[in-house]
């Protein structure tokens, strides 16, 4: 076996029936190209303190600006659709929203507050596509006296009050339930009246 130096500045290889020049100090990294065996990254890659090239996608995750962690706390600020259904384990929590006009605006929220001093009429708009359930909660305090709440007439009572719309106490606070599965063809409501608080 011979022993010895070969200065060059290119080589050529075969790529397929033609021949392609690369630099060598391209090649090396002008002196400055990682050993195959456990190299020493000096540049954007950080493994944390005690981990491995084995922790990755494991104990370390991939960073990708685009995707939410599921591990931290996310905000969605568009519609998420999950095809395969949610499972919820722990709290869920909804917003309470205090609205100050009449309409009840359903793409806003599902439970809503509301203080009425006078009568009213109550409206609702931007109910889902017919086809998927709509609901949602009012709360609604009367502070006035003789206050009557006049419905859509899209609303449907229960059969067995009448199927009219609930006589509601002054200074008392009241909630609604509202279902729709038509795009607000159709809202059945029910009432649990008359708390003091």
């Amino acid at each position: 076996m011979a022993y010895g130096k070969l200065k060059v500045d290119t080589i050529t290889y075969d790529n397929g029936g033609s021949d392609v020049d690369v630099s060598v100090s391209a090649l090396a990294g002008a002196g400055s190209a990682a050993p195959l065996a456990s190299p020493t990254f000096t540049g954007t890659v950080t493994i944390p303190s005690g981990a491995s090239i084995a922790d990755i996608g494991t104990t370390i995750q991939p960073y990708d600006a685009d995707t939410a962690k599921r591990d931290t706390t996310n905000t969605y600020t568009a519609l998420q659709t999950m095809n395969a259904g949610i499972a919820v384990d722990g709290p869920y929590k909804q917003t309470a929203e205090t609205v100050g006009a009449l309409d009840i605006n359903l793409s806003t929220g599902n439970y809503f507050k509301k203080s009425i001093s006078t009568s009213s009429t109550v409206t609702f708009s931007n109910p889902p596509a017919s086809g998927t359930v709509g609901s949602f909660t009012l709360e609604l305090v009367l502070t006035g006296t003789g206050t009557a709440i006049t419905w859509p007439n899209t609303v449907y009572w229960n059969a067995d009050a009448g199927q009219t719309a609930p006589t509601l106490t002054d200074a008392r606070t009241h909630l609604f339930m509202f279902v729709t599965t038509d795009g607000g063809t159709k809202y059945r409501g029910a009432v649990l009246s008359n708390y003091t608080a």
